[in-house]
C-alpha cells in the first residue's frame, strides 16, 4: 500500500464516520484501498462497530458515574491516596486508568488538558503499522518485511528513535497517523509534524484518556485491530529491555524498583508497556537546565487484576545528569504501586455494571 492510499483510505473512513458510522471499515475494502482485505471481511468489521456504537451513550454515562463514584467513596476507590501522593511531588501528572472487571475509567489531572507524548506515541505509529498488515494475506507478523519487524522491534524494546522517524515517515507522517488516530477513536491527541529541524513525532500532546485508549486498542477486542496484530503488538510491548521498563511495573513486579534494572518480572503478571521521556519542547537549551516529560503507559493481567493505566507527568524538576528524569520516574512509580494495590481482589469497589453492557467494550468514552 502507498503512502498516499494509506491517507485516502483513512479519510474515506473518518468522513463516513462524521456521516453517522462508527468506523467504516466495509468503505475502505470496497474502494480496495486496504491493500488485499476483503471487501466480506471489511462489512464484518463495520457491523462489528455499528453494533458497538450502541453502547457509546451507556459507556459514556458509565465513565461519569465512575468518577462520581469516586469522588463520593475515595476510600473505595483505586485512585485512592493518588491525589494526596501527587500533592507531595513536584511537576504536574495526569492519570487514567481503565480497569477490566467493571469496565469503568478513572480520571485525575492536576493541571494542563495535554502533555507531550515523548516515545510514548511509538505505540501508536506500531498500531498504524498492525493495521496496515493485518489485512493482508497472511497473519501479523508472519506477513510483514523482515525490514518492517526490525523497526518495530527496535522502536518498541529499545524505544529506538531512528527507526521510529523511518516507521514515522514512511507511513505519512503526522497526517497518517492523525487520521488513523480516528479509528480508535482518540479526542484530544495532536500528532506532531516533520519540521526543518526536527522528526516531529516526539512533540505530538495528548491526554492520558486518550492513551488508555490507544493501549486498550492493543489489549482487548475491538473493531480496529485484529488478534494476531493486537498479540504481536502486546509482545513487543512485553518485551522492553530492562533499562526502560520502568512505571507501570512497579507494583505489578513488585515494589523494588530501581534502576538499572527496575522491577524483576512476575512470571504470574503480564505487563506490556511504552515509556516516554524527553526535555520540554519549550525550553530552548534542551539540556539538564531544562524540565522534563516523562510518561509510562501500559497493560496489566495477572493476580486478579486486569488494567490498562496512563500516567503523564510535565514540568519535573531540572536537574544534573538524568536526575529530572529520575524524579518522574519515582513520580509515576508511586502512582503505579497505589493502583496495584488499590485493585487487589477484597480492595476493589463492588462492580455495579449494567449487565446489559458487553464485558469488553470497545472503546468506551
Amino acid at each position: 500500500m502507498l503512502k498516499g492510499d494509506v491517507v485516502q483510505a483513512l479519510r474515506s473512513t473518518r468522513a463516513i464516520r462524521l456521516s453517522g458510522l462508527t468506523l467504516g471499515v466495509a468503505a475502505l475494502a470496497t474502494t480496495g484501498l486496504l491493500g488485499g482485505g476483503s471487501p466480506s471481511h471489511g462489512l464484518a468489521a463495520s457491523a462489528a462497530a455499528s453494533a458497538a456504537a450502541g453502547t457509546a451513550t451507556s459507556a459514556a454515562a458509565g465513565t461519569v458515574a465512575a468518577a462520581a463514584a469516586a469522588a463520593a467513596t475515595p476510600r473505595a476507590g483505586p485512585l485512592h491516596g493518588v491525589r494526596r501522593y501527587l500533592r507531595t511531588r513536584e511537576g504536574v501528572a495526569q492519570v487514567a486508568l481503565f480497569d477490566e472487571a467493571t469496565g469503568r475509567t478513572y480520571l485525575l489531572s492536576g493541571g494542563p488538558d495535554t502533555q507531550y507524548t515523548a516515545s510514548i506515541v511509538k505505540a501508536d505509529i506500531m498500531a498504524l503499522w498492525l493495521w496496515r498488515y493485518q489485512s493482508r494475506t497472511g497473519t501479523v507478523p508472519d506477513n510483514m518485511p523482515y525490514s518492517i519487524r526490525y523497526l518495530l522491534q527496535n522502536m518498541i524494546t529499545m524505544s529506538d528513535n531512528v527507526a521510529a522517524t523511518s516507521l514515522f515517515y514512511f507511513s505519512g507522517g503526522c497526517t497518517t497517523l492523525t487520521l488513523f488516530n480516528t479509528l480508535i477513536p482518540t479526542r484530544h491527541t495532536r500528532v506532531g509534524c516533520e519540521t526543518p529541524t526536527y522528526y516531529g513525532w516526539g512533540n505530538t500532546t495528548t491526554t492520558a484518556r486518550d492513551q488508555i485508549a490507544i493501549v486498550r486498542t492493543l489489549a482487548y477486542r475491538n473493531a480496529t485491530l485484529e488478534t494476531d496484530a493486537r498479540e504481536y503488538g502486546l509482545h513487543l510491548m512485553e518485551s522492553v529491555e530492562p533499562a526502560q521498563r520502568w512505571g507501570v511495573t512497579c507494583g505489578p513486579w513488585g515494589t523494588t524498583c530501581a534502576a538499572p534494572d527496575y522491577a524483576t518480572p512476575d512470571p504470574d503478571v503480564t505487563v506490556a508497556l511504552k515509556n516516554g521521556w524527553k526535555f520540554l519542547p519549550s525550553c530552548a537549551k534542551q539540556d539538564d537546565s531544562c524540565p522534563w516529560q516523562v510518561n509510562s503507559v501500559g497493560w496489566v493481567r495477572g493476580r486478579g487484576r486486569n488494567y490498562v493505566l496512563a500516567v503523564l507527568t510535565t514540568d519535573d524538576p531540572a536537574a544534573p545528569g538524568t536526575a529530572g528524569l529520575d524524579y518522574g520516574i519515582s513520580t509515576i512509580q508511586g502512582v503505579s504501586q497505589r493502583v496495584w494495590a488499590n485493585l487487589a481482589v477484597g480492595h476493589r469497589p463492588p462492580d455495579r455494571r449494567d449487565s446489559a453492557r458487553p464485558q469488553r467494550p470497545i472503546t468506551p468514552r
